[in-house]
């Protein structure tokens, strides 16, 4: 007979009950106020209309949305569903709600529920209306199987005490996880939970390693999550890492950046390939302390150059050259160049280089006290050496032989070549030692003081002398050693 203005809704107001104020909005979703708010205004403002299509239109939500929050409220006993087909639901007054006699007694599968959470607790804690509905909220929206959900709040009771917040990031968390992993058994959910159980013993394993006393973020824990499950790396693995983190202050960040470069460059994520990234590292580290380089950064382009390097020698090798380069004074790239040239001369292992640096050790020896016996720096260069090893190996002259006659020639012009041409006229007198030496430059002191004139100079054809038997007599000095030592005779001998 009678009826309001279709308009009078606009105008019109919709009580709300303080309790679901105070009761129920705090812990619901957004969404679900809204929706709850909504219907409740088409109780009093009646719509032909009325679906949740419709609703769902006018709050611009979706329908699933839309009939989660129903379901929401209809656990948390402020509706009751009439009628499953399209939607048909009964708004219960929150006061009414809390008069009525036991909790959703006429659901067996609901009271049952309730029951074996309360059993859980073992009645050392009482649930509040939010809690519960948090719990329901885990089987509705999520899909989880309530048996599933009690397996989930039994594993949090004993990993984070009886007084654990329902709400909490870590419970949420984890029942997130049990709906994206479709735990439908008690059996997937004691799987799935002592899986994350792992990790969060494992990340808390990581930070006692680097002496950190507190509880792990939740970034911390995807990190680690991360390694195991999305890159799969060991547990072991993930600790034999954490080696590397040896500067500055250590944490998960630098770690994942350590796991990520193993990663890369091994293509593997074993404890073996982390073993063989550590070994690596320590040798790279090796060869710049051996070079004297230990500031350099062990990154990515350090380790190409050191690969590089290995695929001309093995890493005892690498020492030696960096060694000889350290005591130089050069650098990365001298260390290649030395390398390469030893491939050049045809060294292959650590044996031939071993016997090519004794002698050539000898001779920087070598030259290294000619400079200090002339008061310049230590003749350097391929020549140089070479004449070294033309008196040492091919003469066979005795260092003592040559540094005294270096002496003779302190004030030529140019040292090495003086003391070559020298050295060379002894060696084909045969003189092998000091007093030979010494012998040869008395004969030319002789022979300068006696007071026959030097004979005429003759060709090498007139050269020619018989040969006396019977006393064996020094050879003579070639002439142009006697014209160098005259040169020198200003030299106190």
């Amino acid at each position: 007979m009678l009826a309001f203005d279709s308009r009078w809704a606009a105008y019109d107001a919709t009580s709300v009950a303080n309790q679901f104020i105070i009761e129920y909005m705090p812990s619901a979703k957004g969404e679900h106020v809204k929706v709850y708010l909504y219907g409740l205004m088409l109780c009093a403002q009646r719509r032909e209309d009325a679906s949740v299509e419709v609703i769902a239109h006018d709050l611009e939500m979706n329908e699933e949305d839309v009939q989660a929050a129903f379901r929401h409220w209809e656990y948390a006993g402020l509706v009751e569903r009439v009628r499953d087909e399209g939607g048909e639901y009964r708004y219960i007054h929150p006061i009414w709600r809390s008069f009525m006699a036991g909790e959703r007694g006429e659901d067996p599968a609901f009271q049952a529920f309730m029951e074996g959470l309360y059993a859980a607790f073992g009645g050392q804690r009482d649930l509040h209306g939010a809690e519960k509905r948090k719990a329901l909220e885990w089987v509705e929206e999520l899909r989880l199987p309530p048996e599933v959900v009690l397996v989930l709040v039994k594993h949090l009771i004993s990993t984070q005490g009886m007084n654990f917040r329902f709400g909490g990031k870590n419970p949420e968390r984890l029942a997130q996880l049990l709906a994206d992993e479709k735990a439908v058994t008690v059996d997937d959910a004691l799987e799935i939970l002592a899986r994350d159980q792992d990790i969060e013993d494992g990340v808390r394993e990581v930070l006692r390693r680097f002496r950190l006393r507190r509880q792990p973020s939740q970034d911390e824990v995807d990190l680690y999550r991360k390694w195991r499950r999305d890159w799969g790396f060991s547990r072991e693995a993930i600790l034999a890492a954490c080696a590397e983190t040896v500067k500055g202050s250590p944490n998960l960040a630098y770690l994942d950046g350590v796991l990520s470069g193993i990663r890369a460059r091994a293509g593997a994520a074993d404890t073996d390939a982390v073993r063989r990234d550590q070994e690596e590292s320590e040798q790279i580290h090796a060869f710049l302390r051996t070079l004297g380089a230990p500031g350099v950064t062990l990154n990515e382009g350090t380790r190409a150059a050191y690969r590089e390097l290995r695929r001309l020698y093995p890493h005892e090798v690498l020492l030696a050259a960096a060694r000889e380069c350290a005591t130089q004074g050069k650098g990365l790239d001298d260390a290649e160049l030395l390398l390469r040239s030893w491939k050049a001369r045809g060294l292959e292992t650590a044996g031939d280089v071993e016997a090519y640096l004794r002698p050539y050790h000898a001779r920087r020896a070598l030259l290294q006290k000619l400079g200090e016996a002339w008061g310049k720096r230590a003749p350097q260069g391929r020549a140089h050496h070479d004449m070294a090893q033309k008196w040492l190996e091919t003469y066979g002259f005795p260092e003592e032989l040559i540094l005294h006659c270096a002496a003779w020639s302190a004030d030529a012009e140019r040292n090495m070549p003086y003391l070559d041409k020298l050295l060379t006229a002894l060696h084909e007198l045969g003189v092998r030692d000091v007093a030979g030496a010494e012998a040869q430059r008395a004969r030319y002191r002789a022979a300068q003081s006696a007071p026959a004139s030097r004979p005429e100079r003759r060709v090498s054809a007139q050269q020619y002398e018989q040969r006396d038997y019977s006393q064996k007599a020094p050879a003579p000095m070639p002439d142009w050693l006697i014209e160098g030592m005259k040169e020198m005779e200003h030299i106190d001998v």
